[in-house]
């Protein structure tokens, strides 16, 4: 009987440690992404997660130890050219420098082609209406919605957000999270790792989650198995309770 292998990581952090302001925000993270998977990096303000997202992402951070590796490369080992194949970025807040229209824009987002179309990108997102406007011209919840649909439209399998969500008004953040379970979902070959607040979003988004406790301490695991009332007062310093299937801070 042949054995079934499983995928190779699609992102592995190896004693991965960050500082900042004489704080540590991480230490030695040891962590693994795979296809299939949908994490999300949850802390209290300036917990680490964003300085996490861009280490993830190979961009610069104040201070850092340990490794990360794409698709079983150091990142070190890419180019930058090649690393745009590996993963994309969506940064928490995209800043336009030319009055280019949405569509061009999402055409020169391409990097790796493959199935995923701006058309039904954007109507997923409910932004089909923007492709024609110009980028500087959205709101700031419409121009997150069009990064979202840039790092899809990229192509890499590894998908970075930092909050994707903070936004959105609350039925655009329940669609964009059908939208990622429907773009991550088990048996596709790609993985996204997002930053977010919004605990009851979490539990709709996640598979699995990370959590920043503060001093470099941190857990992850299955969504399911790492979401508690205790794991929850660990992370944001105050208690929680469960009512109705909702998260409540006490």
């Amino acid at each position: 009987m042949t054995a079934i292998m499983a995928p190779p990581p699609l992102l592995q952090a190896c004693g991965l440690s960050l500082h900042a302001a004489g704080r540590c925000l991480l230490q030695d993270l040891d962590w693994q992404v795979f296809p299939g998977e949908r994490w999300c990096v949850i802390g209290r303000n300036a917990a680490g997660k964003s300085t996490l997202l861009r280490a993830i992402a190979g961009l610069s951070v104040p201070e850092r130890s340990g490794e990360l590796r794409w698709l079983g490369r150091g990142q070190a080992e890419w180019s930058a050219a090649d690393a745009a194949w590996a993963r994309a970025y969506a940064p928490q807040q995209a800043v336009d420098r030319f009055p280019l229209s949405v569509q061009r824009l999402l055409e020169l987002s391409v990097v790796r082609p493959g199935p995923r179309r701006a058309a039904k990108l954007l109507d997923d997102l409910d932004a089909q209406g923007l492709a024609t406007r110009g980028v500087m011209q959205l709101s700031g919840g419409e121009r997150q919605r069009i990064a979202l649909a840039q790092c899809a439209l990229q192509g890499a399998p590894l998908m970075l957000m930092d909050e994707p969500v903070s936004f959105q008004d609350p039925a655009h953040q329940i669609q964009v999270a059908r939208w990622l379970a429907s773009l991550v979902a088990p048996g596709t070959d790609a993985a996204c790792v997002v930053s977010a607040h919004d605990v009851n979003w979490i539990v709709q988004a996640a598979t699995h989650v990370l959590a920043l406790s503060g001093e470099g301490r941190w857990e992850a695991g299955r969504r399911e198995d790492l979401i508690n009332a205790a794991m929850l007062q660990r992370v944001y310093g105050c208690p929680w309770r469960e009512v109705g299937g909702f998260w409540v801070a006490a």
